[in-house]
């Protein structure tokens, strides 16, 4: 894997270099160090071409601040690439602008003074980090807590946990690269060349580049403790989530006798022994089997708020209309929700909620209640589907994390780092996905106060919260990884340590159970495994060439779980497009905590391309699955 960079203690010590003397600063300066964000090849670049780095550590000088994130502007000069008739190489260029503490770029100009490729050691990726608090004695305080935790920041300079401290460094030096060449200052416009005797100059991304001022003043060390500063425009980061608002009702639900219908019966010949099989199609749900997708999406939800009653949330695919939704943007989507009797088969309730993004909009809690993103606001929403707390949110939704007994939840907001013009350059250069940017977490207790709040970024996944602690998955060399845990009163432990030739996905679920989705390193095909705070294996499982989409939730009484996972009509690689008439059948297992015996299995047809289209009650008696034809409800008979 590439290697990403941690606050590496380099110097550069200058000997006679071909600079201009006016631009050379003292020996002994500390260089702005950076990482390329795509992959450089001479044989694919162009004059004039625009490329981006990404400040690794923050950077202070007299003229320009560079925070962890900020963006470098650099462009070609000139290429020569390789070619039968020369076989050298040459890459001229240029770093003109960068974020000098704003969202937009300004002149600024650099030079490239060394690259570097960190050798790979240790743990090389963290794909998230601890949270900044612990709990106080044996209860958690709200108040004592947020003071405890007010002041950590919990910052990440770079993805990578360790990294080999590298040696002085004079100007021009390459590291890591066999035969690229480097002559620094030696262009136009204080351009730097890269040159290749024998092959085509190829620079990979994530390499680490250092680069002094051009002209001006000398830099000088970043304090020790950095001080969080928002984005231009945004509010600050305390507001991140605001208090609770008064109840209100959504103003477009409907009430009996309105929805007091009874939802057809559907054809159960696909289902083996449901209990019941219910149509909701005159609700408007219109599945779109042939909709290309790279993963399972969050279309449709179900949830129950108590054993009778099932909330069944799902995309109609309608025109939805374009509203400004505050600080989280403009609705991308509307999700219709009806809550259903499963005894009567009767709607109870209806309303329609606008979504501003395609990510998960909903997340169980405990007692019956389940929480929903809708517009700019987090909404708690209990049993009859009655709003039982809102929570204004002052930017877009990141995330929303859990632990298994609802104590605490995590809430992540984007902060965007650059201006709309940037964004828009640095998406095309990174051929559509989207620049790393702030996220702000606040971590909020069962009644939703808010008790401590720190930062990341939002190329690191979610944390993985559990009852007693948090797991964090960290990569390292050979497609190798660990998960360490942290309990919330003592010091960090490795549970497990694994191969995978894919990225893995961590989350938790019962009381305090991982469940790990991997790749099989020979076979390439995925495998689960469900493990302790102590890494002792509960279960494993390998999965078929034509299996995947696996995903594991616990019933709200912590009794039970369910696995899900997914067959297509041929195999599906890493990464490749699919749509839900590529998916053969979903099978449904339901195993009791305690024992791990199998309670119940189930396998459906023409299964929905949502992740979360199936739901255990919170007794743990029910189990109920939506396909592309109906809805299907289970008896989970104790054993």
């Amino acid at each position: 894997m590439k290697v990403r960079v941690l606050a590496l203690t380099l110097l550069i010590a200058l000997g006679k270099s071909p600079a201009r003397a006016d631009s050379v600063p003292k020996a002994g300066i500390t260089p702005v160090r950076a990482e390329l964000m795509t992959s450089l090849y001479a044989h694919k670049l162009h004059e004039g071409a625009t490329v981006f780095a990404r400040v690794l550590v923050d950077w202070r000088s007299a003229d320009c601040t560079l925070d962890t994130g900020s963006i470098l502007e650099a462009h070609v000069i000139s290429v020569v690439p390789s070619s039968k008739a020369a076989k050298g190489s040459q890459l001229d260029l240029a770093f003109t602008r960068a974020q000098c503490g704003e969202r937009k770029l300004r002149d600024f100009p650099l030079l490239l003074a060394a690259v570097v490729v960190v050798p790979e050691q240790g743990d090389q990726g963290i794909f998230s980090d601890p949270l900044p608090f612990s709990p106080l004695g044996g209860g958690f305080s709200a108040g004592d807590a947020f003071r405890q935790a007010a002041s950590v920041s919990w910052e990440i300079t770079a993805e990578t946990a360790q990294a080999t401290p590298l040696g002085r460094m004079k100007m021009g030096d390459v590291s890591g690269i066999k035969g690229l060449k480097l002559s620094v200052g030696t262009g136009p416009d204080n351009s730097s060349i890269l040159s290749s005797t024998d092959r085509d100059v190829a620079v990979e991304n994530h390499t680490l580049l250092l680069l002094i001022p051009a002209q001006g003043g000398i830099p000088r060390q970043p304090d020790n403790a950095r001080t969080a500063k928002p984005a231009s425009g945004a509010a600050p980061a305390a507001a991140a989530v605001a208090s609770a608002q008064p109840l209100v009702e959504d103003i477009d639900g409907c009430v009996p006798p309105q929805c007091d219908v009874e939802l057809p019966s559907a054809n159960a010949s696909s289902l083996g022994s449901a209990a019941a099989t219910i149509s909701i199609s005159q609700l408007g749900y219109v599945p779109r089997p042939q909709r290309p997708m790279k993963s399972f999406d969050f279309d449709e939800t179900l949830a129950y708020l108590n054993p009778r009653e099932l909330l069944v949330a799902f995309n109609p695919h309608i025109l939805a209309p374009r509203h400004a939704l505050g600080r989280s943007g403009w609705t991308v989507r509307l999700i219709r929700a009806a809550l259903v009797d499963t005894a009567t088969r009767r709607v109870i309730h209806t309303t329609d909620w606008e979504i501003a993004d395609d990510r998960q909009y909903l997340w169980p809690l405990d007692e019956g209640r389940v929480l929903v993103h809708v517009g700019s606001e987090l909404r708690v929403y209990g049993e009859g589907l009655k709003i039982l707390n809102r929570i204004p949110l002052d930017g877009p939704l990141s995330f929303v994390r859990t632990t298994p007994d609802g104590s605490f939840l995590a809430v992540g907001i984007l902060r965007e780092r650059h201006s709309p013009e940037l964004h828009a350059e640095l998406v095309e250069s990174l051929e559509g996905a989207e620049p790393e940017e702030d996220v702000d977490i606040r971590v909020l207790n069962r009644n939703l106060e808010p008790i401590a709040k720190s930062s990341s970024r939002s190329t690191l996944v979610a944390p993985t919260l559990l009852n007693e602690g948090q797991a964090r998955l960290l990569a390292q060399p050979n497609m190798r990884y660990r998960i360490a845990v942290l309990p919330w009163d003592s010091p960090s432990r490795t549970v497990a340590r694994f191969t995978s030739s894919c990225r893995p996905e961590l989350s938790s679920i019962a009381v305090d159970l991982l469940f790990l989705v991997s790749c099989d390193q020979n076979t390439e095909e995925y495998e689960y495994s469900i493990f302790g705070m102590d890494g002792r294996a509960a279960m494993k499982s390998f999965a078929t060439a034509n299996q995947f989409g696996f995903a594991a939730e616990s019933s709200a009484n912590r009794k039970e779980f369910v696995v899900k996972s997914v067959a297509t009509i041929q195999p599906v690689s890493d990464g490749a497009q699919f749509s839900a008439n590529d998916l053969s059948s979903e099978e449904l297992r339901v195993y009791r905590i305690s024992d791990r015996k199998r309670l119940l299995d189930v396998r459906v047809g023409s299964p929905s391309s949502s992740r979360d289209g199936y739901a255990l009650s919170p007794d743990g008696s029910q189990l109920a699955v939506l396909t592309l034809e109906n809805l299907a409800l289970y008896p989970v008979a104790e054993k």
